[in-house]
């Protein structure tokens, strides 16, 4: 059986009723930043070396997109980052950071981070979007996913159970709220969080585009 959960003390609640993105800023068909969360100067604090990026490591760029693999918006907005990625991939860094929602959605997070270990971070969070239904996925869920996508059963049902990543996954959510963060999914350029209705593959493409043309002219 998997290990019991210990959480932090959190308002869950408090995210639940508010986790449609922010309100919308644009007034017209402009791509945006958004003006209701500040700006996080300090923004490569919010990432570590371990963890899983697709694109140029090395770029200027940094992209953060924030989800919990229960809500549904950010399954929808999965194929638009990846469409962007694919495109963007030699200017930007992407990474992809839990910021759980329910406690139902810590065991997937925990999961990720398992499957990270191996390399499947994001073949797992592709199967978890492939396969989101209300309430969350279950352990054994989890295990069939892992089997799936070549991980060792034993092995991942081994770490699963120690939880590992759990007070992890609680301190991130913490740290990450404290920046004005409302709901998910939120993807933040190089600090600067893009607008609500800005959230298409055209528009976060010219928000990267804008800020590499900035770091080129210096």
């Amino acid at each position: 059986m998997m290990a019991r959960i210990s959480l932090l003390p959190l308002l869950f609640a408090l995210l639940v009723s508010s986790f449609a993105d922010e309100p919308a800023i644009r007034v017209d068909d402009e791509c945006k930043f958004s003006a209701d969360i500040p700006v996080v100067e300090d923004y490569l604090r919010l990432i570590t070396f371990s963890d899983p990026y697709k694109g140029n490591f090395d770029a200027g760029v940094t992209v953060i997109e924030y989800f919990d693999p229960n809500c549904p918006h950010c399954k929808t907005l999965h194929p638009i980052m990846n469409e962007v990625i694919a495109d963007q991939g030699e200017d930007a860094r992407f990474f992809m950071i839990p910021f759980v929602l329910w406690q139902y959605s810590v065991p997937q997070a925990e999961a990720l981070f398992v499957a990270g270990q191996d390399g499947k971070y994001f073949e797992m969070l592709d199967a978890q979007y492939e396969r989101q239904k209300p309430g969350g996925l279950t352990f054994d869920e989890l295990v069939q996913i892992a089997v799936e996508i070549g991980l060792d059963k034993d092995v991942f049902k081994s770490r699963m159970e120690k939880g590992l990543n759990q007070r992890m996954i609680m301190a991130r959510r913490q740290e990450i709220s404290e920046l004005g963060i409302r709901g998910t999914p939120s993807v933040m350029i190089n600090g600067k969080f893009v607008a609500s209705d800005s959230k298409s593959t055209a528009c976060i493409t010219e928000l990267i585009e804008r800020e590499v043309a900035a770091l080129e002219q210096g």
